[in-house]
């Protein structure tokens, strides 16, 4: 039997230039909007990134606040962070949002998480060093597994669990279920299959191949080891540009993208990628994105060695605007869900659900 067709998703990094409270509001109105439009066409799931402060251009320091609103308003699509930053969080705080969260969608959260390397700058204001962003992601995920699995959150005087103690309420078994971790190295990579959780992968500094695939090869060869009956569960994010052409994504996303080119390989630099400095558009796109015509990016997706290998769910990522552009977005989603998806053997998710109200939490994203 052949591997299951990929999962597609849309990842929202967004950006906003005009940071006033009504063009926020406008944004997350568009952004609610375009999510219940790929409901609608039959997206399996969206992602919404985190970003901390005014020193990002992303609006959207809790995603889980703003998919709350988003559960509100659809019954089906998988809603995912891509990512948390955990270092920065409270892990109960971060346990009970998540679990009020995933009762309101009715088991559609997925719980991605990571180190804050997109946040870097944000370390500073919580009165933590960014270089302990690691250590701080180990302790405080082993304390949000606790909480999620149901588990006894104090201990007795000889620092022994104490089963009369707290726990968090609701408990959602299938959660856990539903937890990604970004991984950045093939350590973390096994610890995260030791936990049974999911893994995200795909930044801009990290190359699917000599970068990535060795991490998922990891976490799949530990995962069968420590969890043979779990299916592996790889989150391959890309970004998908969709045009007539190749010439065609290049001239639409040059003006916007050749003034970023030197903070990008600067950002990467920092990474451990080298490689990004100096590149002209179509260089960039080249070594970082899947882009062109819908067949073009069907090669592409075939080419990836991850997702050729391993990957169960590709995220695109169709951002490079300065400010959220809700138009393109729907284009972008329309070309996946219409001609891309079904060259890869997807078929959209059109199946009618509840919205809001339904009578009982059924965990229906256990299984996404």
């Amino acid at each position: 039997m052949g591997r299951a067709p990929l999962k597609l998703g849309f990842a929202f990094n967004l950006g906003l230039r005009d940071k006033t409270p009504e063009a926020t509001a406008r944004l997350y109105d568009e952004v609610i909007a375009t999510i219940r439009y790929a409901e609608q066409v039959g997206l399996d799931g969206v992602w919404v990134g985190q970003h901390h402060f005014d020193i990002t251009p992303g609006p959207v320091p809790s995603p889980l606040v703003l998919l709350a609103a988003v559960a509100r308003e659809t019954a089906r699509i998988a809603l995912g962070t891509g990512i948390v930053s955990l270092p920065l969080e409270d892990p109960l705080r971060l346990a009970e949002d998540a679990v009020v969260l995933d009762v309101l969608a009715r088991g559609r959260l997925h719980l991605g998480l990571g180190t804050g390397g997109a946040n870097l700058g944000a370390f500073e204001a919580w009165g933590l060093n960014g270089d302990d962003r690691h250590r701080l992601y180990d302790e405080k995920l082993a304390r949000l597994n606790t909480a999620l699995a149901g588990e006894s959150l104090t201990t007795d005087s000889t620092g022994t669990t104490d089963v009369a103690g707290p726990r968090l309420q609701p408990y959602l078994p299938g959660l856990p279920r539903r937890v990604w971790e970004g991984v950045t190295s093939e350590q973390r990579a096994r610890a995260a299959a030791r936990a049974d959780h999911g893994i995200q992968v795909g930044a801009f500094f990290d190359p699917a191949g000599a970068g990535q695939h060795p991490k998922v090869a990891a976490y799949v060869d530990e995962l069968t080891r420590v969890h043979p009956q779990s299916d592996p569960r790889v989150g391959a994010f890309r970004f998908l540009y969709l045009g007539d052409d190749k010439n065609d994504v290049v001239r639409e996303v040059e003006p916007v993208l050749a003034p970023k080119l030197p903070f990008l390989a600067e950002r990467g630099a920092q990474s451990g990628n080298t490689t990004l400095k100096g590149l002209s558009v179509r260089d960039y796109l080249d070594s970082v994105a899947i882009y062109g015509s819908p067949s073009d990016v069907v090669d592409g997706i075939r080419a990836d060695p991850v997702l050729r290998d391993f990957g169960t769910h590709l995220v695109a990522n169709a951002s490079f605007h300065d400010t959220f552009d809700a138009e393109h977005a729907r284009r972008q989603i329309d070309a996946l869900v219409g001609e891309v998806g079904p060259s890869l053997g997807w078929r959209p998710d059109v199946t009618a659900g509840t919205v809001a109200g339904a009578d009982v939490l059924t965990g229906a994203g256990a299984a996404r």
